[in-house]
């Protein structure tokens, strides 16, 4: 019996414009994926920089503009966990704002720091992410990551996910299945490394879609 069962996208967040062919479910890997969510970040959140020193005490920190709003008693960690690099907003931030009113700053911060506030209190991650892991990651049953060009094992996101931290569970487009894909409409793609864009080309049929 032929699997060619196409699938449905009408319940992810984003159409994957990257997948340029229809797909049979041999197309898919076949092992059950998880995902690792330590190794990201929110990719659908409001990422906040600092533009300027912010010493210890300071009420007020500079921005770059923000692209959304921020709204008043939110947390902002900057920095690795437990740096203590921790901003209470406590007045709203319009979008566009250069300034966050916060509570007085227990650690300094430094100017390039940034935080991401989810939008949906939970990391999200786009379909199409390139994700990758090494064979001793494999056999240690750590979840795939970021790819990076010293893995074993690459893959696609075939769907959307709302919260890898709850739902770490994924398919992937499996490579050297005979897939079309979009390379320029991959998350990311532009700032992917010559390397990591290596990787893509030579495991999947790619193409430069058209808006």
């Amino acid at each position: 019996m032929a699997r060619s069962a196409v699938l449905r996208w009408d319940n992810v967040k984003t159409a994957p414009v990257w997948l340029k062919d229809f797909l049979e479910l041999d197309m898919i890997s076949h092992y059950p994926a998880i995902i690792d969510p330590s190794q990201f970040t929110d990719q659908g959140g409001i990422l906040v920089t600092t533009s300027a020193i912010a010493a210890i005490g300071a009420t007020s920190v500079a921005v770059t503009a923000l692209p959304d709003a921020i709204p008043a008693g939110t947390f902002l960690y900057f920095g690795a966990a437990g740096s203590g690099k921790i901003a209470y907003v406590t007045a709203a931030a319009a979008k566009g704002a250069t300034a966050l009113t916060v509570e007085a700053l227990v650690v300094a911060l430094a100017s390039g720091d940034t935080a991401i506030l989810s939008r949906y209190g939970r990391k999200f991650l786009p379909s199409g992410t390139l994700l990758g892991r090494t064979y001793t990651e494999r056999d240690a049953g750590t979840g795939f990551g970021p790819a990076a060009t010293s893995d074993d094992e690459f893959g696609l996101l075939l769907f959307d996910k709302e919260d890898l931290v709850r739902y770490p569970d994924i398919e992937l487009l499996r490579p050297n299945a005979g897939v079309t894909v979009a390379e320029n409409f991959l998350p990311g793609w532009s700032g992917l490394s010559s390397g990591l864009k290596a990787v893509v080309r030579a495991r999947w049929n790619t193409i430069t879609g058209a808006d």
